[in-house]
């Protein structure tokens, strides 16, 4: 478990969101240490999560392309380069709404690592550090009325 991972060791994942969490799938890689993970996330078009909370702080930036990222109640559009942030135990979704891939960068303080995340991602320790996760926090799902939240936009 190095400090360092090369990009070509860092594995690519299909993540296809179940009927319960959205539509559509991404293709992420992602590291992680302690205190935080940091994900790259393709998002194609249609690309439509469900809402949900996660212990973690989360700041996006997108890289290429544009997605909706909604809190709550609120709305926001953000397009290459825009940076954006979601408070930990924040109701949140995404919506691809565009014709093109999104690409985001995904920070997650704790580190957001589902069972299935942990497995894929590199983990970034010394040699002889004994991973101590703060965390890891999982998306749950919840019921929200996103479809009101997102006319208004």
């Amino acid at each position: 478990m190095p400090l360092h991972v090369k990009s070509k060791d860092v594995p690519e994942k299909k993540v296809v969101l179940k009927n319960d969490e959205g539509q559509g799938f991404m293709i992420t890689r992602q590291a992680y240490g302690n205190e935080s993970s940091l994900m790259v996330a393709v998002r194609p078009p249609g690309y439509h999560t469900k809402p949900h909370v996660h212990i973690s702080e989360q700041i996006n930036h997108v890289l290429e392309g544009e997605i909706w990222f909604f809190v709550e109640d609120k709305g926001f559009h953000c397009k290459k380069g825009d940076f954006h942030r979601i408070p930990a135990n924040k109701v949140h979704w995404a919506w691809n709404r565009s014709n093109a891939e999104a690409v985001v960068v995904e920070s997650h303080a704790p580190p957001l690592l589902g069972t299935e995340a942990l497995e894929a991602a590199a983990a970034l320790f010394a040699e002889g550090e004994s991973p101590q996760l703060r965390g890891p926090g999982e998306n749950k799902f919840v019921p929200y009325d996103s479809e009101e939240v997102e006319k208004k936009y």
